[in-house]
């Protein structure tokens, strides 16, 4: 009996040791389930306003923002090997300063000649063509003309109805600006042809003054109505006179006609025999120009240049076509 009391005595002695052992172990989970469900609500809104001022813990790395990430839909970088393409209007001014016609001529005007029309631009590899069709008004008010080695007695009273239809081909070779392809800088040149339409009027004319004739000023002048008439002599050499039969540019009588827009004489094409041009050429070098692509589908270019013509500037604005 004594061996068996001293048995169950070890063995409660050994359960009361586990049962111990054991709450001391799961007390920390005890304290876990007494917290108060606010206390957990109020520190999930703590770390969530954390979260929204950018609160970082020691070492955290701030992430990119999302205006500072790239937008494939938008971005204007160009990649190398791929085909770029737009379809615009292009804008022109050409500028035939007096100075330039003085070169080969007498008497002249600054004219204005605008030009418009749509452009077709593809670029690969920073190689850039432009096609454009441009509609050009060389409508220019009455000046006194004539040739460099002709005499005084030859100047004539020179207006013009003409346009032009011009198809020109622009090669450029571009120069980024900037690295995210919004800016660039192109150089080139260009060339084309265009048809002649309208009038080239010319009339035979002398100075109302003789004694002081300002090849400038085109009301200065009156004009010859045929060979003699009116007989003017005074400043010129022997046997000279401005209203001779050199060629047949004389107003009708003073008189509008059905075929001359004001009585003067209508210049014949090349084609028929006279010297207005039937086809007139474009040359264009070089060509300045200034790209600016603030996103993928828009374009703006901004041109200056020289031409056989004369000095130009203009722009244009294209949208990129689908690719």
């Amino acid at each position: 009996m004594r061996m068996l009391r001293l048995t169950l005595a070890v063995c409660l002695a050994s359960t009361a040791t586990t049962f111990a052992s054991g709450a001391a172990l799961a007390q920390p989970e005890d304290e876990g389930f007494d917290k108060k469900p606010d206390d957990s609500i109020a520190a999930k809104k703590q770390t969530d306003e954390e979260a929204k001022k950018g609160d970082k813990m020691p070492g955290e790395k701030e992430g990119a923002k999302p205006s500072d990430l790239p937008n494939p839909e938008y971005d204007p970088a160009e990649q190398p090997g791929k085909s770029y393409k737009f379809i615009g209007l292009r804008f022109r001014n050409v500028i035939i300063p007096k100075f330039m016609i003085n070169i080969f001529a007498d008497g002249g005007a600054t004219v204005n000649a605008f030009t418009f029309g749509p452009e077709f631009t593809t670029r690969k590899d920073h190689i850039e063509f432009n096609i454009a069709l441009s509609y050009a008004d060389y409508s220019m008010d009455t000046f006194m003309f004539k040739g460099k080695s002709d005499g005084k007695e030859a100047f004539e009273k020179v207006s013009s109805t003409m346009k032009l239809i011009y198809l020109t081909f622009d090669i450029l070779y571009e120069v980024p600006i900037d690295t995210k392809g919004r800016f660039a800088f192109l150089f080139g040149g260009g060339i084309g042809l265009a048809p002649v339409f309208g009038n080239l009027y010319r009339n035979q004319a002398y100075p109302i003054d003789p004694g002081n004739p300002d090849p400038d000023d085109p009301r200065a002048w009156g004009d010859c109505t045929g060979a003699g008439s009116p007989t003017v002599t005074q400043g010129l050499g022997p046997g000279k006179q401005y209203c001779d039969n050199d060629n047949k540019h004389f107003v009708a009588g003073g008189k509008k006609h059905e075929d001359h827009a004001d009585g003067s004489y209508d210049e014949s094409s090349w084609i028929n025999g006279g010297s207005k041009p039937s086809i007139f050429p474009w040359i264009s070098l070089p060509q300045l120009s200034l790209r600016i692509k603030p996103v993928k589908q828009f374009e703006t270019r901004v041109d200056l240049g020289f031409s056989i013509t004369g000095f130009f500037f203009g722009m244009n604005a294209g949208y990129a076509l689908p690719m």
